[in-house]
């Protein structure tokens, strides 16, 4: 399964919308306007959702995210490796030990579920977020695949405006 996640042109709430290879509508991505964990809801087209994504609040020297159950109930954990050459991060979930191991740009990940490769997701470089996320068909959940690659979106997004402010207040 192949599935492209894009943002919209012009959203002030970081949505997204979710195609398959034939470009039909699969999902949407909904945003809050505005909220401290950058939440966001996965959800069919016509509105029922099925997971929620949002950043931890607080951050000790490592950027964390959850995902939600529609219920609020968590049922992911992803944490980005704070020493590495490579961007990893790694998953705590029930269905069980997954990786996304990068490349040094982040713009290439391959997902492995309890060592096996499972999916890769492939970072397009364009004036808005686009990522393709290539899943094995077995997969039964793939909402979740594309919650895992909405949070470290999330995650990124984050650690870029984190390295903006430093920046900016190191040339004031």
């Amino acid at each position: 399964m192949e599935l492209a996640i894009r943002n919209k042109w012009i959203s002030f709430r970081g949505s997204s919308v979710v195609r398959d290879l034939n470009e039909k509508d699969v999902l949407q991505v909904r945003g809050r306007f505005w909220t401290f964990t950058r939440k966001k809801f996965v959800q069919t087209m016509d509105g029922e959702v099925k997971y929620i994504v949002r950043n931890k609040f607080w951050k000790l020297f490592a950027y964390k995210a959850f995902v939600l159950d529609p219920s609020g109930n968590k049922v992911a954990y992803i944490r980005r490796k704070v020493f590495s050459f490579h961007d990893r991060y790694f998953v705590k979930s029930p269905k069980g030990q997954i990786e996304l191991k990068g490349n040094i740009l982040g713009f290439d990940y391959h997902i492995y579920l309890d060592g096996k490769e499972v999916g890769h997701v492939s970072r397009k470089i364009s004036l808005r977020d686009s990522f393709v996320l290539s899943l094995d068909d077995n997969l039964e959940d793939f909402y979740f695949f594309v919650a895992l690659v909405i949070a470290i979106d999330n995650i990124t997004d984050e650690r870029n405006s984190d390295a903006a402010a430093a920046s900016s207040s190191f040339s004031s």
